[in-house]
């Protein structure tokens, strides 16, 4: 006990009204999740994207179901093309169940790609937030560019999932790679079929008797993709919650 008019010694550890490490000025540090210091106060973690997790399967499932649709009425859209060739009429005035099926697959490819990139955002946020010095090879950007520039596209989004997963789960599952050959199938084979009906009258007989194979490729690819993909996300979200000890959100 200290004498009358003598300070008190101070309190042995760091002072609960004082953050544990002050910034140097001139020196910033980076933000430390979950945890206060570096001079930024508490910088809360990122949340579980569980909701979008859920969508992104959903509308997984909903691109495959329409793609399945697409398989189906390809068969008697060919014939349809066929007999229009063989009559001068360009397959372009052709509408078939084919043709509607197409129109429908667009919007639920878009709602799609938007979901998805935006789970991949948030799991991309997370995984530097819990994984700091585990390097990416593409910038944040590339989670949205990297499906739509030319090129690229066929390997960019494959080693974003591929970093973001590995940062994130402990010890990943082999099948990635798969789940990439099974989208790049799809893609090639999607559009060869376009590229089918889209053939003018001259010449075009006989040439679309090929597009049930395409889309028959373009099917198989997708549904392989489909389930190494929902394996994928839900592995990663598994990572997610054990990482940071907190329910998805």
């Amino acid at each position: 006990m200290p004498a009358y008019g003598q300070a008190a010694p101070p309190p042995a550890g760091p002072s609960a009204l004082t953050p544990p490490s002050a910034p140097v000025y001139g020196q910033p540090t980076a933000p430390v999740h979950g945890a206060y210091g570096g001079g930024y106060g508490y910088v809360p973690r990122p949340p579980v994207p569980g909701g979008l997790a859920t969508g992104a399967i959903a509308l997984a499932v909903a691109v495959t179901a329409v793609q399945v649709l697409a398989w189906v009425t390809s068969f008697g859209a060919a014939e349809e093309f066929e007999r229009a060739a063989r009559a001068g009429t360009p397959s372009a005035e052709v509408l078939t169940g084919y043709d509607a099926v197409g129109l429908l697959l667009l919007p639920v490819q878009l709602a799609a790609a938007i979901v998805t990139c935006l789970w991949l955002w948030q799991s991309r946020v997370l995984a530097e937030a819990v994984s700091p010095a585990r390097g990416h090879a593409r910038s944040r950007v590339w989670v949205w560019l990297g499906w739509i520039v030319p090129v690229v596209a066929f390997w960019f989004p494959y080693q974003v999932v591929r970093d973001v997963r590995a940062a994130t789960v402990a010890a990943p599952r082999r099948g990635l790679g798969w789940w990439w050959a099974g989208w790049l199938l799809w893609s090639v084979a999607t559009n060869v079929a376009t590229q089918l009906t889209t053939l003018s009258s001259a010449g075009a007989a006989g040439t679309f008797a090929l597009l049930p194979v395409a889309e028959t490729v373009g099917t198989a690819g997708l549904v392989l993709a489909l389930v190494l993909w929902v394996r994928t996300v839900r592995e990663i979200t598994a990572g997610q919650r054990a990482v940071t000890g907190v329910d998805a959100r």
